[in-house]
């Protein structure tokens, strides 16, 4: 097999970028090749933080041949009186290396039409390499060289060998070699390989791991080994991979911290060692212990300064944690909502303190709607502490400890635990406390909404405020705690509070969310239950509902039933009729039908059994059938057809209730 290896040297890149170029350099060097016509078996890109590069096996050896057909002048312009070429044609055939006896005519135009032979792929690879790497796109590139060249950083060496030669190339003016260096503490000075398989080996003998999915197992299995001591390590897998995207060679180490900050919040303990060391927490018989975890990018620690190092800086970090927090609990959670005065929420929706004053109302209304009137109180409670702790010393500093702050200071001040639990849980998606979930609706529900009220509205491409999940998390929380809520009544209490009317934008936001939400099922499902957005915990029991029977012969004879009694009622808006003036047996016996079920319908929405309401529903198919078969609807005589059409909307508005079954796709 064929094989290309590249590798660019570089200095340490951001883990910022990481990700970015790990899929430019998949989907823009695959793109490349197949314009030129060129196949590859595998394609394995690999990342650390001095290098980047790939490997390709399975390419041929020269791009397939290929046929060229290209226009050129008119015929006129082509040839002179004499019949002979033109400047003109001759310039165009000697731009495209083509010949007189390449030339064809096709509508009064000179074409040129051969056959280009293929040629060597090295040699493309020379050409096409550099222009992928230098187009690369990067959220913060830098220049050197006199502002010459823009890359993510300053490259050091270009390796490409193909097959075990240089293929030749030139990139930021560094041209290409066989050579590569190891990790910068054991060898950086050049060596050669020849393969891809050399250089990996190389690399390792070297300790570099060149992948970053190989250093994530790498630590991973260190990871266990330290855990066969006896230890439990708090596994924090976005920290396991940005500590892998950080280090060529990550070697673990242990270290100690003062045993007297075992008395502070165990999470504010792992929050300070994580965030400001990217170190690991360590338990044992489940309690959190004094010891921690952390990597080094070389092979050992034999000086011991890696552990030192890490031991002087987190016993300092959580020193000031220590500080912050003692400083905290001098005063009750309450007393922060003072401070929330003058930290402003969003400059045209006020400060945090407005925001909270409203989440209480918006609460207040939930807990009316659902009534939840025992755990008022609470749930009151819950709303005016949410925020209070944003106004804290230690979240101002670990800002990711907003709501653990809240609900360990509410703790500490005696506050109802589902209280604690609630602050902290309504930023959560799925709260398991019913304070928190209802707080959490109203807090989504105002921030949505105050963002479309002052023009914040997500486009096809940037969502700044997250307003996309808040939604999504909102149906969430309805359906995990099964509340009939009436969403439409709480978006419009929350323009209120803002002096607003909803607008249709705002409205058609929170239908397309459901929709999507409700696309988890099936998404012709998901259509068809959409309009139910409003009371959201109906359409996703109706479309759970339909999902079960749909596929079912008697279930699909239904669809195609309602599609009639719905196509042609759809633009009548009156559901009057009078039974008297129904004249043939068939739209009798439909009446009959319809007036014993519908009551029975109701009563199952009622209770929200949407399985039991269409069950009924299909009892109605055999009857619309031979409705249809025997009574002519657009009869000339307006008074009857007008009341068949009050008839069949009627009907037609029962079906609704469960959803518009026209949207399901039939077998």
């Amino acid at each position: 097999m064929n094989e290309f290896l590249f590798e660019v040297g570089i200095e340490e890149l951001p883990t910022t970028e990481v990700d970015g170029l790990v899929s430019q350099l998949r989907e823009n060097i695959s793109k490349a090749l197949a314009d030129e016509g060129i196949s590859f078996e595998q394609f394995e890109v690999f990342v650390a933080p001095r290098r980047f590069g790939f490997v390709l096996n399975g390419l041929p050896t020269t791009t397939p041949d290929r046929m060229l057909e290209k226009k050129g002048p008119a015929v006129n312009v082509a040839f002179d009186g004499n019949n002979q070429p033109t400047k003109a044609l001759l310039g165009f055939l000697k731009s495209n290396d083509s010949a007189l006896s390449d030339v064809k005519i096709i509508d009064n135009y000179v074409y040129i039409s051969k056959t280009l032979n293929g040629v060597s792929v090295k040699e493309v690879l020379g050409k096409v390499i550099p222009q992928v790497i230098t187009t690369l796109k990067f959220r913060k590139p830098m220049r050197w060289g006199d502002g010459k060249y823009e890359f993510v950083r300053i490259p050091h060496h270009i390796l490409a060998i193909f097959n075990g030669e240089i293929v030749p190339m030139e990139i930021f003016g560094l041209k290409s070699s066989n050579k590569t260096n190891g990790h910068r503490f054991v060898k950086d000075d050049y060596f050669e390989v020849s393969s891809s398989k050399v250089y990996f080996e190389k690399l390792n003998e070297y300790y570099v791991i060149p992948q970053i999915e190989k250093r994530i197992e790498f630590i991973h299995q260190q990871l266990s080994d330290f855990e066969k001591e006896g230890f439990t390590i708090d596994k924090d897998e976005e920290l396991i991979r940005e500590v892998a995207i950080l280090t060529e060679y990550p070697k673990l180490i242990s270290g100690k911290f003062l045993e007297k900050f075992l008395q502070l919040p165990e999470e504010l303990i792992r929050t300070t060692i994580k965030h400001h060391q990217r170190s690991f927490t360590v338990h044992k018989g489940g309690k959190i212990t004094d010891t921690f975890v952390s990597f080094i990018d070389k092979p050992s620690d034999v000086d011991d300064n890696g552990r030192k190092g890490y031991e002087r800086v987190i016993n300092a970090r959580l020193e000031d944690a220590r500080y912050y927090y003692e400083k905290d609990i001098q005063v009750k959670l309450e007393s922060f909502n003072e401070k929330l005065v003058d930290i402003v929420f969003q400059k045209e929706l006020g400060t945090l303190y407005d925001k909270v004053e409203r989440i209480i109302e918006l609460s207040r209304k939930i807990i009316e709607v659902l009534d939840l009137n025992k755990i008022s109180d609470k749930i009151i409670r819950t709303a005016n502490l949410c925020k209070a702790d944003i106004s804290s010393h230690v979240v101002y500093e670990f800002p990711e400890l907003q709501g653990v702050m809240g609900r360990i200071y509410a703790l500490k001040d005696g506050e109802d635990r589902n209280v604690a639990w609630g602050i902290q849980e309504h930023y959560a998606s799925a709260p398991e406390t019913l304070e928190g979930a209802v707080v959490g609706i109203a807090d989504r529900i105002d921030t949505v909404v105050g963002n479309f009220v002052i023009g914040n509205i997500p486009s096809s491409s940037k969502d700044p405020y997250g307003l996309r999940s808040k939604v999504d998390d909102i149906y969430s929380i309805v359906e995990k705690f099964s509340w009939d809520l009436d969403l439409k009544l709480l978006i419009e209490n929350a323009c209120k509070l803002l002096k607003q009317e909803p607008s249709e934008e705002l409205l058609k936001f929170f239908e397309t969310r459901y929709e999507l939400y409700n696309s988890k099922i099936r998404y012709d499902i998901a259509r068809a239950t959409k309009h139910l957005w409003t009371r959201p915990l109906r359409g996703i029991l109706a479309a759970n509902a339909t999902y079960k029977l749909v596929g079912s012969e008697e279930f699909e004879h239904l669809l195609v039933g309602f599609e009639r009694v719905h196509n042609i009622s759809k633009k009548h808006n009156s559901t009057e009729f009078d039974s008297a003036k129904f004249m043939e047996s068939e739209e009798k016996e439909l009446f009959e039908k319809f007036i014993e079920i519908k009551p029975k319908v109701l009563e199952a929405l009622e209770h929200l059994d949407y399985q039991r309401a269409l069950e009924e529903v299909i009892k109605l198919r055999p009857f619309i059938d031979r409705y249809f078969d025997k009574v002519f609807v657009m009869t000339e005589e307006e008074d009857i057809r007008l009341n068949r059409l009050g008839f069949l909307k009627s009907i037609d508005q029962l079906f609704m209730e469960i959803g518009d079954l026209t949207q399901i796709e039939r077998i």
